[in-house]
Protein backbone atom coordinates (compact mmCIF):
# COMPACT_ATOMS: atom_id res chain seq x y z
CA UNK A 1 0.00 0.00 0.00
CA UNK A 2 3.04 2.29 0.74
CA UNK A 3 4.77 1.64 -2.82
CA UNK A 4 0.75 3.05 -4.49
CA UNK A 5 0.94 6.22 -2.04
CA UNK A 6 4.92 6.89 -3.34
CA UNK A 7 4.23 6.14 -6.79
CA UNK A 8 0.84 7.89 -6.86
CA UNK A 9 2.66 11.12 -5.48
CA UNK A 10 5.64 10.68 -7.63
CA UNK A 11 3.37 10.54 -10.83
CA UNK A 12 1.80 13.43 -8.61
CA UNK A 13 4.95 15.80 -8.54
CA UNK A 14 6.36 14.68 -12.29
CA UNK A 15 2.82 15.79 -13.94
CA UNK A 16 2.78 19.23 -11.86
CA UNK A 17 6.45 19.93 -12.87
CA UNK A 18 5.89 19.11 -16.89
CA UNK A 19 3.05 21.69 -16.78
CA UNK A 20 4.39 23.87 -15.02
CA UNK A 21 7.33 23.86 -17.36
CA UNK A 22 5.52 24.31 -20.31
CA UNK A 23 3.50 27.36 -18.81
CA UNK A 24 6.45 29.17 -18.96
CA UNK A 25 7.83 27.90 -21.93
CA UNK A 26 4.72 29.32 -23.25
CA UNK A 27 4.86 32.77 -21.23
CA UNK A 28 8.25 33.04 -22.98
CA UNK A 29 6.94 33.62 -26.85
CA UNK A 30 4.25 36.14 -25.58
CA UNK A 31 4.03 39.60 -27.07
CA UNK A 32 1.35 42.19 -25.99
CA UNK A 33 -0.12 44.26 -28.79
CA UNK A 34 -0.36 47.85 -27.96
CA UNK A 35 -1.25 49.84 -30.62
CA UNK A 36 -2.39 49.04 -34.71
CA UNK A 37 -1.98 51.30 -37.47
CA UNK A 38 -2.68 50.66 -41.24
CA UNK A 39 -1.39 52.21 -44.46
CA UNK A 40 -3.21 51.32 -47.61
CA UNK A 41 -3.07 47.24 -47.66
CA UNK A 42 -0.69 46.94 -44.44
CA UNK A 43 -1.05 46.70 -40.74
CA UNK A 44 1.81 47.87 -38.54
CA UNK A 45 1.01 45.98 -35.26
CA UNK A 46 3.14 47.43 -31.94
CA UNK A 47 4.05 44.85 -29.74
CA UNK A 48 5.94 44.40 -26.10
CA UNK A 49 7.79 42.15 -24.67
CA UNK A 50 10.24 42.11 -21.68
CA UNK A 51 10.94 45.88 -22.21
CA UNK A 52 11.57 45.48 -26.23
CA UNK A 53 9.40 46.44 -28.69
CA UNK A 54 8.57 45.46 -32.40
CA UNK A 55 6.90 46.78 -35.41
CA UNK A 56 5.31 43.86 -37.12
CA UNK A 57 4.41 44.03 -41.13
CA UNK A 58 1.33 42.16 -41.64
CA UNK A 59 -0.39 42.73 -45.38
CA UNK A 60 -3.74 43.02 -45.23
CA UNK A 61 -5.67 39.58 -45.88
CA UNK A 62 -9.49 38.47 -46.54
CA UNK A 63 -11.63 37.84 -43.55
CA UNK A 64 -10.20 34.18 -42.53
CA UNK A 65 -11.68 31.52 -39.78
CA UNK A 66 -9.97 32.89 -36.70
CA UNK A 67 -9.49 35.63 -34.28
CA UNK A 68 -8.46 39.01 -35.22
CA UNK A 69 -5.82 39.99 -32.41
CA UNK A 70 -6.68 42.81 -30.08
CA UNK A 71 -4.69 45.61 -28.56
CA UNK A 72 -3.82 44.82 -24.82
CA UNK A 73 -3.90 41.06 -25.52
CA UNK A 74 -1.05 39.29 -25.91
CA UNK A 75 0.15 36.53 -28.45
CA UNK A 76 3.02 34.05 -29.05
CA UNK A 77 4.18 35.39 -32.77
CA UNK A 78 7.07 33.88 -34.68
CA UNK A 79 9.10 37.12 -35.18
CA UNK A 80 11.23 37.08 -38.22
CA UNK A 81 13.53 40.52 -38.75
CA UNK A 82 12.78 42.39 -41.73
CA UNK A 83 14.58 42.55 -43.98
CA UNK A 84 16.89 39.59 -42.96
CA UNK A 85 19.78 40.11 -43.88
CA UNK A 86 21.43 37.23 -42.16
CA UNK A 87 20.13 34.45 -44.16
CA UNK A 88 22.70 32.74 -46.27
CA UNK A 89 20.88 33.19 -49.17
CA UNK A 90 21.03 36.57 -49.18
CA UNK A 91 23.99 38.36 -51.12
CA UNK A 92 23.90 40.43 -48.85
CA UNK A 93 24.47 38.67 -45.86
CA UNK A 94 25.68 40.46 -42.97
CA UNK A 95 25.24 43.73 -44.42
CA UNK A 96 23.96 46.79 -42.78
CA UNK A 97 22.18 49.09 -45.06
CA UNK A 98 21.85 53.19 -44.41
CA UNK A 99 18.66 52.52 -45.69
CA UNK A 100 15.79 52.98 -42.90
CA UNK A 101 12.93 53.07 -44.90
CA UNK A 102 11.72 50.42 -47.60
CA UNK A 103 9.05 49.90 -49.93
CA UNK A 104 5.91 47.13 -49.51
CA UNK A 105 4.56 48.20 -52.91
CA UNK A 106 4.55 50.87 -55.10
CA UNK A 107 2.49 52.79 -52.41
CA UNK A 108 3.16 51.68 -49.45
CA UNK A 109 6.96 52.41 -47.45
CA UNK A 110 7.92 51.26 -43.86
CA UNK A 111 10.26 53.02 -41.70
CA UNK A 112 12.29 52.18 -38.98
CA UNK A 113 11.68 53.85 -35.17
CA UNK A 114 14.33 54.50 -33.22
CA UNK A 115 14.03 51.39 -30.40
CA UNK A 116 11.81 49.83 -32.28
CA UNK A 117 12.70 46.33 -34.21
CA UNK A 118 10.83 45.61 -37.97
CA UNK A 119 9.68 42.25 -37.76
CA UNK A 120 7.38 39.93 -40.03
CA UNK A 121 5.46 36.69 -38.80
CA UNK A 122 3.88 33.53 -40.39
CA UNK A 123 1.58 33.67 -37.32
CA UNK A 124 -0.09 36.38 -38.42
CA UNK A 125 -2.77 37.44 -41.51
CA UNK A 126 -3.88 41.03 -41.57
CA UNK A 127 -5.20 41.16 -38.28
CA UNK A 128 -6.10 37.32 -38.14
CA UNK A 129 -3.88 35.07 -35.67
CA UNK A 130 -2.75 32.01 -36.93
CA UNK A 131 -1.86 29.54 -34.40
Amino acid sequence: MKFKKKFLLYVLIINFSCSTFKNNQNHENLYKVYKIEHTNNFYFIYCEKADRKYKIISQKNDKLNTKKIVIGNSYQFQLQDFPDYSQETNPLAGFTPLVTCFSLDKNTEVCEEYGISLCTTKNLKGLYYIK
